[in-house]
């Protein structure tokens, strides 16, 4: 039996994975806010949990819905870090509270979950994570300060996570492009005054060059699936 976790999978790239896992056999746990409509006829093959990880009250919810999933000794488990919060601003204008939330989702959160598989993993089971990343982590953009920074840190906590495993424990700090996501619709909706890289957004949709969210699921899977030599590695969309 594989079995994956994947987060942010109402919408988007989380949905594309969820839908591509399960045609390939997978038993997928989704976590987000909202229930994913298309996936609810599939069957037993998908199960989900509904909860904000932004908040960090709510993920021991997610360890109790993880543990069964690892007493039935799957011999492969897949973590998909999806989720995130792509808003922000000026980083004179970031509200504290929202700005804690945001670093909660794109860093915190998926860090634990690592730490949660990690430690609940079966012994023998091969274990692949996808982080998924953003040109954001290496280039800094005005006005995405915050997504910057915590894209950064994900990649940094990867990194470091794989240091940290031991057996076949592989992680993936994986780009995929510039995606047809709600993300990039909500970039393309700010004004300039708070939001100076808007134009940069504007011309990716006015270009054609956003990608539909199951050309990066796709290679999300492939990666699930294939076998590392090395812990920690590092992709882009081809």
């Amino acid at each position: 039996m594989r079995f994956a976790l994947v987060t942010g999978t109402s919408s988007g790239i989380g949905l594309a994975v969820a839908r591509g896992l399960l045609e390939r056999g997978w038993q997928v746990l989704g976590v987000s806010r909202r229930q994913p409509a298309s996936l609810l006829a599939v069957g037993a093959g998908y199960s989900h949990l509904a909860l904000d990880l932004a908040d960090a009250s709510s993920w021991t919810s997610v360890a109790a819905r993880v543990g069964p999933w690892m007493a039935k000794d799957p011999e492969r488990i897949g973590l998909v870090n999806n989720a995130a919060d792509g808003g922000g601003g000026r980083a004179q204008n970031l509200d504290p509270a929202g700005l804690a939330r945001h670093f909660t989702l794109n860093a915190a959160a998926p860090l634990w979950l690592m730490g949660l598989i990690a430690r609940t993993r079966p012994q023998g089971a091969a274990v692949r994570v996808v982080n998924v990343s953003s040109g954001a982590a290496t280039r800094a953009i005005a006005g995405l300060s915050a997504y910057c920074a915590s894209k950064a840190a994900l990649r940094m906590a990867g990194m470091t996570v794989a240091e940290e495993v031991e057996g076949d424990f592989s992680i993936v700090s994986y780009g995929p492009g510039v995606v047809d996501t709600a993300m990039q619709a909500a970039a393309r909706s700010r004004k300039k005054k708070d939001f100076p890289s808007v134009d940069l957004f504007k011309g990716f949709h006015a270009e054609g060059r956003l990608a539909p969210p199951e050309a990066p699921a796709q290679e999300i899977i492939a990666l699930l699936e294939a076998d590392f030599g090395d812990k920690f590695n590092e992709r882009r969309r081809a």
